[in-house]
């Protein structure tokens, strides 16, 4: 039986991380020296990836999911805020694109995919899995496990009767370009990135980037950033030749409060929420499905493209450059559509 595995102490640091903004304050509360965290931390990353999760809403960004049916024509080029590019596979071929764009160009992102759009998905409400939600148990000698908690129970009749996600404003105002850098940094190398790293990395990549002082950027952080952050988190990963990533889009009344429950389940990764519709994606060993569905069956929905499983193998991957969305005008920034495509530099086989 697939699982993932942990160490008592790694467990430990996983369980500190979402309410963590740093490592140093991880070592006071799990009781170990900043060295013996910092090894801990650096070893986790053979098992699965560190996440950075922000308040989307308050940048005036959206994270994005588009299945379009697959072209198979070789297409190199999509526009900004494209996350990944991967092929799924249902009844039929499709591809998945994930993104991260400002609310407003949420309709000029979709039309400029060119491509045959079966649904879009907007991230009214992104999750995480997150390992102290109550979903989650680590088995002595076992590893990993889902926990029905009455924690979870609570949740599932909360979720029943809860309301839609709320709509995205009409009007959103563009943040700093400084901000968008802190965050892409931390999107791209963790949580514990330092502010400072994100303006050398757009700098790096725009020579036209404003060149700001390091008290500057300490400043933007405290005040404009922090206030945006939700939470970390840790993903485990089982090898992919085992246990594919699978896609799961529901339709319906209550497909919202079916993603809002399912992502505290380990093994999955990120759900999408928007109004009647949810597209979770998760590693689901074999022996977990029929929890899983059992907990799907409770609820009011549809699953339009039946099982959707991704290929193993990227089509692309690319590290957003958020602040290509804005210009600088008399007033301040305000948002830009860039006509500037993104590019595979070395195309996967």
């Amino acid at each position: 039986m697939l699982l993932a595995k942990f160490s008592q102490e790694e467990w430990e640091l996983i369980q500190a991380l979402p309410s963590s903004l740093s490592l140093r304050r991880i070592a006071k509360r799990i009781s170990l020296s900043p060295v013996s965290v910092w090894r801990i931390y650096k070893k986790l990353y053979e098992k699965g990836k560190f996440y950075y999760v922000f308040d989307t809403r308050r940048f005036g960004l959206c994270y994005l999911a588009v299945i379009s049916t697959y072209p198979g024509n070789g297409e190199n080029a999509w526009p900004q805020g494209t996350l990944t590019v991967r092929k799924i596979w249902g009844l039929k071929p499709y591809t998945l694109f994930s993104a991260l764009i400002p609310c407003t160009f949420i309709s000029e992102y979709v039309k400029s995919l060119n491509a045959d759009v079966v649904t879009v998905v907007r991230g009214l409400e992104i999750y995480w899995w997150r390992p102290d939600s109550g979903g989650s148990i680590l088995m002595p000698g076992k590893g990993l496990m889902p926990f029905l908690s009455k924690t979870l129970e609570e949740l599932y009749f909360k979720e029943k009767h809860a309301a839609p996600p709320r709509e995205l404003p009409d009007r959103i105002e563009a943040p700093d370009p400084i901000d968008l850098a802190i965050l892409v940094k931390k999107l791209q190398a963790g949580p514990f990135a330092k502010p400072i790293e994100g303006i050398k990395y757009a700098a790096s990549i725009d020579p036209l980037f404003p060149r700001v002082s390091e008290k500057t950027v300490s400043y933007h952080y405290r005040k404009h950033v922090l206030p945006g952050w939700l939470y970390n988190t840790f993903i485990p990963y089982l090898p992919i030749n085992d246990v594919p990533l699978r896609v799961f889009y529901f339709e319906g009344r209550e497909a919202p409060a079916l993603a809002r429950i399912l992502i505290n389940l380990p093994y999955f990764i990120t759900a999408l929420v928007d109004v009647n519709a949810s597209l979770l994606t998760g590693q689901i060993p074999p022996w977990m499905m029929e929890t899983v569905y059992r907990v799907i069956s409770s609820f009011d929905v549809e699953a339009p493209l039946c099982q959707l499983v991704m290929s193993s193998r990227s089509i692309a991957k690319f590290i957003p450059h958020l602040w290509k969305f804005l210009k600088e005008t008399r007033r301040g920034w305000t948002w830009h559509w860039p006509k500037e495509k993104v590019r595979i530099v070395q195309k996967k086989k």
